[in-house]
């Protein structure tokens, strides 16, 4: 299985932008003219693909924090409350391999220029953080109500007010240079994405970092809550070790996982009022919670190597006699990675704490699974494997989610509840 680094970041772009419909192509905007400016200043690739990777993930904090009621999209956040943010979102990826130096720039990138100028030149990650400052800056100054030729002259003069201050004078310097090209503020106003094709060759992303990679966007599903911080985590340990039992090979055994980390990216559509509802969900709220496996599908579906792995993922709720959503397949069209995905998905979430009931024991777990594969909805033979091997994949299940629990807590500076 290949796939390569374009494909996964527009995964990951279409992946923030389920968040907050208000924030449509923030991220792709901030990471479009965060590149431009880089180049401009004679970044080499690879800071270049730094910057990128940091541009498109420099508020991923904001997953932590706004569902919980703390502040909004729509309301004046002060410099404080940006800086804590960015030291939320850091935290976020500090443990993931290959992660630390885009961990570092989120970290500092709201932090204003003045504080460096007593330690110039500006060096390495703090100058990546600097231009995704000016540029976020930028991209949050655009109006969709003013064609956006007609806003260049006020946005470059309200940086350069700030040049020396908030922002690099290097960077604000090279925004000047490249703000008489028209293209580019079409680009970031109607195609930010285009920045994709602009990456030169492509990258071969092996699988083992695919799966780190998947993990990165499996925090930003699950960050929201702490009702949900584990669920993914443990689906992708549960799957993956269901695969291993079940004798697929251990390619397979890894696509398993990344399904599992990616399976409920559509759940950021869905509002956590109806995922953290305590009592039983309407008929309206439910209808809300089927849609979120199409969007799953469809983020997945275009992202090279993938055909296996965005089955697996978005068929997580489909039944093999028909009655599953939203697609409603059958046995026949469900092959064995989509009946182990099933499986995992459900014995995770019954095992897990929820706002409206404790985890299941094992008695209790077994017990619905096999009801479930009785009534003809998921795999007997892979319910009978579990059943067989109940302690060990439980344990599997356990150890990786207590393990991001923990992350969980320490990156919004909480301890863990007992």
């Amino acid at each position: 299985m290949n796939t390569n680094i374009r494909s996964l970041l527009g995964a990951l772009s279409k992946t923030l932008n389920l968040i907050n419909p208000e924030m449509q192509y923030h991220h792709e905007q901030t990471a479009y003219l965060a590149y431009q400016i880089a180049r401009k200043l004679g970044l080499d690739e690879e800071a270049l693909y730094l910057v990128l990777n940091a541009s498109l993930l420099h508020d991923i904090g904001d997953v932590a924090v706004l569902p919980q009621g703390q502040m909004s999209f729509q309301e004046e956040e002060t410099q404080e409350e940006r800086q804590r943010i960015a030291r939320i979102g850091a935290n976020m990826l500090r443990d993931i391999d290959g992660f630390q130096d885009v961990a570092y720039i989120i970290e500092v990138n709201q932090d204003p220029y003045s504080g460096y100028r007593n330690a110039l030149p500006l060096f390495l990650l703090n100058r990546e953080a600097q231009i995704i400052h000016l540029a976020d800056f930028v991209a949050s100054a655009l109006s969709k109500d003013t064609a956006v030729l007609n806003q260049v002259k006020r946005i470059v003069a309200e940086a350069e007010e700030l040049s020396g201050t908030e922002f690099c004078p290097d960077a604000v310097t090279a925004l000047k240079e490249i703000s008489d090209m028209e293209y580019l503020w079409m680009d970031l106003s109607l195609n930010p994405t285009y920045m994709f094709a602009q990456l030169g060759p492509l990258r071969i992303v092996p699988l083992e970092k695919l799966v780190i990679f998947t993990s990165l966007i499996s925090r930003v599903i699950d960050f929201r809550s702490p009702f949900t911080a584990m669920h993914s985590a443990g689906v992708a340990a549960t799957a993956r070790e269901l695969a291993r039992l079940s004798g697929m090979t251990q390619e397979e055994c890894l696509m398993m996982e990344a399904a599992g980390n990616l399976h409920d990216i559509g759940k950021l559509r869905v509002p956590n009022a109806i995922l953290e509802k305590p009592g039983k969900l309407t008929e309206e709220e439910f209808n809300v919670m089927r849609e979120h496996p199409y969007y799953t599908s469809m983020i997945l579906q275009d992202v090279e190597g993938f055909e296996k792995i965005a089955k697996w993922a978005a068929y997580h709720h489909e039944k093999l006699n028909g009655k599953g959503y939203p697609f409603h397949l059958r046995a026949e069209e469900l092959d064995e990675g989509c009946r182990i995905m099933a499986v995992a998905d459900i014995f995770s979430a019954i095992t897990e704490v929820r706002p409206y009931r404790k985890g299941m024991n094992k008695e209790q777990a077994q017990k619905v699974l096999l009801e479930n594969a009785e009534r003809g909805e998921i795999c007997k033979k892979t319910v009978d494997l579990l059943m067989s091997h109940y302690d060990e994949v439980d344990a599997v299940r356990e150890k990786k989610s207590r393990e991001i629990g923990k992350r969980y807590y320490a990156s919004l500076g909480l301890e863990e509840p007992d």
